[in-house]
């Protein structure tokens, strides 16, 4: 706790950390405090709070525990994903509510023993799936509403090497490539059909690098095709309607380039005024913690959405 301010941890010192602190520093105010855990990067930290125009203080430090001794109100996982489910447990089993940067973890009943923990003591557990709070992807379905769709196309596809914002992302293999990509493409089929429960058909992986597979969500048919070593980024999405039209958006470059019917759709006129996704559900995540009464049916709850890792569990088994 921190007077009238807010004590938020954010734990992880890689580029979502970065990330993170980034966000933390536009959203709070100077009366708050982060307490940024970090093992290995405190030069970086460091240089980067230095950097900060106002917004709340920063303080580095090495061991988790450090943080949790000063109660915070809050906490932002983003360490490595095979990690995720340790940290989240002690911070829960503190009274902390949590936002965990995707994959909340890797097996269905890891994740349901987090979401039960979270729920049985009234705290806010939620799953950063940035994606469902893209405003280019929900203004594309209110672009074909009232077109039944048949089936969707999807292919995610990461450079090894590339600048993201400035900074040189380079291809991450310690978490495997299904519960690196499946939770994405999970969250975009979750704002195109509606649909949260989604089901794997089968799968194929060539190494770790390349995931195929097929599913279905409401009767409607998903193929993706992912891939973290390409020559280029690629984020496509194609839609098939069953009067025989079709849609895409190219959302390689954020908000992408829309067509309905080979006719071009407007931009997202939102983008570039609203918080990015990002930003967005750590804004989200910061009010549902401040609320008296959290809303359930907040899709980036653990419990709304538990399918991304069941999903991701069941691909990882049949894709072998």
């Amino acid at each position: 706790m921190n007077g009238d301010g807010r004590t938020i941890l954010l734990a992880g010192g890689g580029r979502w950390g970065r990330v993170h602190a980034s966000n933390l520093s536009a959203l709070l105010t100077s009366d708050d405090l982060v307490l940024w855990v970090t093992q290995h990067n405190h030069g970086a930290a460091s240089d980067l709070v230095s950097g900060f125009p106002g917004g709340p203080r920063f303080r580095l430090l090495n061991r988790l525990e450090e943080a949790l001794t000063l109660r915070p109100d809050g906490a932002l996982i983003v360490t490595a994903a095979d990690s995720h489910v340790a940290v989240a447990d002690r911070c829960l089993r503190r009274g902390i509510p949590c936002l965990v940067e995707k994959p909340l973890a890797f097996r269905r009943a890891e994740a349901m023993s987090l979401a039960e923990l979270a729920t049985n003591n009234g705290l806010v557990l939620a799953v950063g799936l940035h994606l469902l709070r893209a405003t280019y992807l929900r203004r594309f379905k209110s672009q074909v509403s009232g077109r039944k769709l048949s089936q969707i196309e999807i292919r995610w596809f990461d450079a090894a090497h590339e600048v993201r914002h400035g900074e040189r992302k380079a291809a991450y293999n310690r978490t495997p490539i299904v519960h690196d990509v499946y939770p994405h493409i999970w969250s975009i089929v979750r704002v195109l059909t509606g649909c949260d429960q989604q089901v794997i058909e089968d799968g194929s992986r060539i190494q770790q690098h390349n995931l195929s597979f097929r599913s279905w969500a409401l009767g409607v048919r998903v193929l993706a095709y992912c891939g973290r070593l390409a020559g280029a980024r690629e984020r496509k999405i194609k839609l098939d309607f069953c009067d025989g039209g079709t849609a895409s958006l190219d959302f390689t470059e954020e908000p992408g380039r829309g067509s309905l019917d080979n006719a071009p759709l407007p931009s997202d006129q939102r983008w570039g005024i609203e918080p990015r996704p990002v930003m967005a559900e750590v804004r989200d995540f910061l009010e549902q913690v401040s609320s008296p009464l959290p809303d359930r049916t907040w899709p980036h709850l653990a419990e709304n959405c538990i399918d991304s890792v069941i999903g991701a569990e069941a691909l990882d088994l049949l894709s072998h």
